[in-house]
């Protein structure tokens, strides 16, 4: 595993800008889902992979947020926004398999369409259960991997190679689900959906929430 981001010259500002761009879209796809998941948030919220900020409109004015984020890239984005919703940011450049806050530290961790990037999604899930609180929260939407057998399927390993080198790491056909029930949280409400969108194949996806 490795144990620093790889920040790409090239496809890291392109990322950036495009995931910038795509916020209001992004919205009206998945806004229903957040605002309900992020309602009654602490007034601190760790993120996991916060990219540009698309996030932070789901968050009340004041709020402190951990931004776990080491694409360099998505820095200067992720400050604009955190202006321009009032949000008191802290930006930490590593990984989410090596997420450098303490044990049992954490009330709140969110994790939005991260998940399917990151190199260990095992060791990541283990250190958002170690670093969140007895009781706390861990909120999540993923695109997960289809239905076996299903024309989606056949889509997500078909574009997965491609899919994977642009988006930096993201792999189509990640079994996401069967993660988040291995961990061991001591509640785990998941529900499994489609999403339909020109994004084909992220259409399968999940959202919950879990509470160790």
């Amino acid at each position: 595993m490795k144990n620093k981001f790889q920040n790409n010259a090239i496809r890291g500002p392109i990322n950036a800008f495009f995931f910038k761009m795509i916020s209001g879209y992004m919205d009206i796809l998945f806004g229903n889902s957040k605002r309900k998941l992020f309602k009654n948030h602490p007034e601190t919220v760790v993120e996991i992979g916060a990219g540009t900020g698309a996030n932070m409109r789901y968050l009340k004015v004041g709020t402190k947020l951990i931004a776990i984020e080491p694409n360099i890239h998505m820095h200067a984005n992720l400050k604009k926004s955190a202006v321009k919703y009032g949000i008191h940011l802290e930006i930490k450049e590593t990984i989410g398999e090596s997420i450098d806050l303490p044990d049992n530290s954490c009330d709140f961790v969110v994790s939005t369409l991260v998940l399917c990037t990151v190199d260990d999604p095992v060791t990541c899930m283990n250190q958002i259960k170690r670093i969140l609180k007895p009781s706390g929260v861990f909120i999540f939407i993923e695109h997960v991997r289809a239905r076996d057998n299903s024309m989606l399927a056949f889509i997500q390993n078909l574009i997965h190679k491609p899919w994977h080198w642009f988006f930096e790491g993201c792999h189509t056909n990640r079994d996401t689900k069967q993660l988040l029930e291995s961990v061991g949280f001591n509640k785990l409400e998941l529900e499994t959906y489609n999403l339909y969108s020109p994004f084909f194949p992220i259409i399968p996806q999940i959202r919950g929430r879990a509470v160790k």
